[in-house]
């Protein structure tokens, strides 16, 4: 019986991931710029590494799901936080020179990694987002065994559905690089600036 729950938990949170990483954000543009600027290798090594910090802030959502009620203002203040980093985000792009395109000298794969990370630990949005999703689930009596090997399932499978969107996002951009090369004129850093401080901008008029 364990072993199903455990398989239910890591399936629920894989696609539960996916799907909520859809939205636009830090991580997935960065991917996106990483599969530009440099090759599909790097944006793989971008998108696992910000895909690490769901199984920081899932585990943590895990551990306090029975707060939310009595931090029910907290979601408001993260929605302004990520609309003030998307915008930072935006104006880095825009002001970033653009490469070349065939930009394939080595770089250390640690390096991707620990970039792709800090764009994911500096998601404020993904604690409140485990939160209420561990929550709700709770509340309808799906995931409710708080056994380890439960939990541990779960919080892998919420960085395995985020790597898996990023994973596509990666053969996309790389598979489409010169069509992107194409149409963006080559300026697509500063075309995803305006994306990103454009959103920012939305969020921000959706949230007043």
């Amino acid at each position: 019986m364990t072993f199903w729950l455990v398989i239910q938990a890591f399936v629920i949170a894989t696609l539960i991931s996916f799907a909520g990483s859809v939205q636009l954000g830090p991580v997935n543009f960065g991917t996106i710029q990483t599969a530009l600027n440099k090759n599909f290798k790097a944006a793989l090594l971008f998108g696992f590494g910000g895909s690490l910090p769901e199984l920081l802030y899932s585990g943590l959502a895990f551990g306090s799901s029975s707060l939310l009620d009595q931090y029910s203002g907290l979601e408001v203040y993260l929605k302004y936080l990520t609309t003030a980093i998307l915008l930072i985000f935006g104006i880095v792009l825009w002001f970033q020179k653009a490469s070349s395109g065939n930009e394939e000298r080595y770089q250390k794969p640690g390096k991707q990694i620990w970039l792709g990370m800090t764009f994911g630990l500096f998601n404020p949005q993904l604690y409140p987002f485990w939160l209420i999703v561990i929550t709700n689930l709770r509340s309808y009596n799906i995931v409710v065994d708080d056994s380890l090997p439960v939990i541990v399932a779960f919080v892998i499978g919420t960085a395995a559905g985020a790597f898996l969107l990023q994973y596509l996002v990666a053969v996309v951009t790389t598979r489409k690089k010169e069509f992107l090369y194409t149409k963006l004129t080559k300026n697509y850093n500063k075309v995803l600036g305006s994306i990103l401080m454009a959103v920012a901008l939305i969020q921000l008029i959706i949230n007043l």
